[in-house]
């Protein structure tokens, strides 16, 4: 053990038991959830009983980062939440067992030596493991669950990780404890003492969060895989220093805002596209080691949580109509449902950054560019190519930094990516759809313009909801009964869009009744489409 007065950084080797027995434990609400599934909670049982069984029962599991400026007579759990978790849950299931086969008194000292303690100021019994606000529910449900067969578990349980670990968990004990006949009572105790004492882990208990987290990704270099997300809450938390609360308070405020946590992916994909919204395209991979080069300071880490807790909002508009900032712009949310029915994301950092600094007109302009020039950029191809998100990062920092003040800017900055109406039309004539959500949308759009409808690519989803999509000849068409087409170019027809068209519900009309379906008319109604799309979706802003 490292001599305080030496290093703020105290190392023990001890059992995890020993580690759930002696301290009073709690994960931090930044944290992610209990997070392993069957798998993990299976090698983790089956690594234990190899190593019970052998000849010298002890078993390695690994690093856990305590920090011990918790909440008073708490340790933080920086790093081990799972393999404590799952740890208390198997010495549950020991106590279950015990309840099970009527004897009390040890399924209580087992439960008061490792999952329970009695508070003496509030007179209360508490957890000594206290998790997330999710996850305590489920777990207190675990404490309380003695295997008598009297209590009513809840779906939510039985649904849950925790549900799932616990019942598997207990299923081993039960056989384990069948398995050892007359001796079942010395085998749990057995199993007890092992994972208190012989199933280990390296302790690294430091003074403060902010203390922990400047070791954490190193220590977890072996451990998994860490996400974007994990690497950058460590790093931003570590250089907050006293500011770690605040820090703290940000990023717990964007996960609510995204409802998400820090290892779901599109977190991760937030703090790119927000990245990306002031400092242009970052891939995935150099995105911590730009954040990291460019932030090295305790303000700039609180400046950058800030950012993350601030635009937050924006984002989760960004990724649904449905969130509150569009509630104040009701008129905007057509145009937002439209966008969003494309499924791109190339021109998310640049909206993100338009939502920051752009009134609610020019918004309203971009929005309308952005369906336009994303149409096209579907039909001609290459929309998710290298230069064209470079084009479009480049224009949201000319956002960010006030270089590019309305939409009209926008375009300029994007025109050269942007195809022009000759390409635009070539492509849509001849154009293949594969994805049923874009051709329902061109083709409601296109059957709103023949109507002389206003906004024609303008489609909420009440009028996307009004159609149905339908083909003139079959993707699965018979040959013998298309004989005017050649076997192996039906598929390829199938998918044409002159060669589908949209209906209201129940409704018989076809645009192929008088003219009668085969090559020639599918390209040529193809043809006079695309001669309109040029006009639906426009290159330019008026």
């Amino acid at each position: 053990m490292v001599n305080d007065k030496l290093s703020p950084v105290d190392i023990s080797l001890e059992g995890i038991g020993h580690v759930l027995r002696d301290r009073r434990l709690e994960v931090p609400p930044y944290q992610r959830g209990y997070s392993w599934g069957q798998d993990e909670v299976a090698d983790f049982w089956w690594d234990l009983k190899a190593s019970f069984v052998s000849s010298n029962p002890q078993y390695f599991l690994g690093t856990i980062v305590l920090a011990q400026a918790g909440r008073i007579g708490r340790s933080t759990i920086i790093d081990g939440q799972q393999r404590l978790t799952t740890t208390s849950l198997l010495l549950l299931a020991i106590r279950n067992e015990f309840y099970r086969r009527r004897d009390i008194s040890r399924g209580e000292v087992i439960e008061r030596d490792f999952a329970v303690a009695f508070d003496l100021k509030s007179g209360n019994t508490v957890s000594r493991l206290m998790l997330n606000a999710d996850d305590m529910p489920q777990y207190n449900t675990a404490i309380s669950k003695r295997a008598n067969g009297s209590e009513i578990i809840s779906e939510s349980f039985t649904q849950s990780g925790i549900g799932k670990a616990t019942s598997f968990l207990d299923a081993q004990v039960q056989r384990e404890a069948k398995e050892a006949g007359p001796n079942w009572a010395d085998t749990l105790y057995r199993w007890v003492e092992f994972v208190e004492h012989r199933v280990r882990v390296i302790t690294v208990a430091v003074p403060t969060e902010a203390d922990a987290f400047l070791i954490f990704e190193t220590l977890n270099a072996r451990g998994r895989a860490l996400t974007v997300a994990d690497l950058l809450k460590n790093y931003l938390f570590g250089l907050a220093g006293d500011q770690l609360e605040t820090a703290q308070r940000h990023w717990v405020s964007a996960l609510l805002a995204l409802e998400a946590t820090a290892d779901e992916e599109i977190f991760t994909t937030y703090v790119r596209h927000l990245w990306g919204s002031y400092s242009g395209v970052t891939r995935e991979r150099e995105l911590y080691s730009r954040i990291k080069a460019a932030i090295t300071s305790q303000p700039a880490a609180l400046e950058f949580s800030y950012q993350l807790d601030e635009n937050a909002p924006l984002y989760a508009a960004v990724l649904s109509s449905d969130q509150p900032w569009w509630n104040e712009r009701r008129d905007l949310i057509p145009l937002g449902e439209t966008l969003l029915r494309l499924r791109v994301e190339q021109y998310r950092p640049l909206l993100l950054a338009a939502m920051r600094r752009f009134d609610d007109p020019q918004i309203a302009l971009l929005l309308r560019g952005l369906i336009a020039w994303s149409v096209r950029g579907l039909i001609v191809g290459g929309l998710g190519g290298g230069s064209i998100e470079r084009a479009y990062g480049e224009a949201a920092i000319a956002v960010s930094e006030g270089r590019a003040s309305d939409a009209a800017d926008v375009f300029k900055e994007l025109a050269q990516v942007i195809p022009t109406d000759d390409v635009f039309k070539q492509a849509f004539a001849v154009r293949r759809i594969n994805r049923t959500y874009i051709a329902k949308y061109l083709l409601v759009a296109l059957t709103k313009a023949q109507a002389d409808l206003s906004d024609p690519a303008v489609v909420s989803s009440v009028e996307d909801a009004e159609y149905q999509l339908r083909s003139a000849l079959p993707r699965n068409a018979v040959p013998q009964d298309w004989p005017l087409f050649v076997p192996d170019e039906i598929p390829q027809w199938s998918r044409r869009i002159g060669n589908l068209y949209v209906t209201r519900e129940d409704s018989d009309w076809t645009p192929f009744s008088d003219l009668g379906v085969y090559p020639e008319i599918i390209s040529m109604r193809q043809n006079m489409l695309a001669d309109s799309a040029v006009s639906v979706w426009p290159r330019e802003l008026s």
